[in-house]
């Protein structure tokens, strides 16, 4: 079952996402793509460690598809019931996170995880938490105490950085 809707209406959602987040979208390695307006939102910028790799078929690597299973796992945890994707230049979707992901010509999801040459934004429905995909600087930014937390003790299978280690 597919629970993705485009938002005709997206006009209202970008608006929100302008007034909560500083997105300035140039293209440069040196330009932050958001800085969150409330200076005391938790926010960290993380390299990729991995790219959108293709076999010799044109198909995408199998750590691709690992790397979209951990993404939504992470969705599910932290998101809620129901989250936005926005394709920045394309296209708004409201979706149920728990749901299939339509997919893109090579197999990747319609609004990739992973940035590849436009912005990609995830964020639960008050905006409050985020992931939000870099192109020119090939990074992911996640946004909230609690998401930085979690990939900072864990790790993340795609992006550089170490877990913390375990204190003694």
């Amino acid at each position: 079952m597919m629970e993705w809707y485009e938002i005709e209406h997206w006009r209202a959602v970008d608006e929100k996402f302008h007034a909560r987040y500083n997105f300035q979208p140039l293209c440069s390695i040196f330009a932050k793509g958001i800085e969150p307006r409330d200076s005391n939102v938790v926010f960290k910028e993380y390299k990729m460690a991995v790219k959108r790799t293709y076999t010799e078929n044109d198909d995408l690597e199998q750590a691709y598809f690992d790397g979209e299973k951990w993404t939504k796992e992470l969705f599910l945890r932290f998101f809620g019931e129901e989250m936005y994707a926005l394709d920045s230049y394309h296209d708004y979707y409201r979706f149920l996170v728990n749901t299939e992901y339509p997919r893109g010509e090579f197999g990747e999801w319609c609004v990739p995880y992973l940035p590849d040459g436009d912005y990609y934004f995830f964020l639960n429905m008050d905006m409050s938490l985020a992931w939000l995909g870099h192109p020119w600087r090939n990074t992911v930014t996640v946004v909230g105490a609690e998401l930085v937390a979690y990939i900072e003790e864990n790790g993340c299978p795609f992006l550089e950085g170490e877990p913390a280690s375990p204190s003694k």
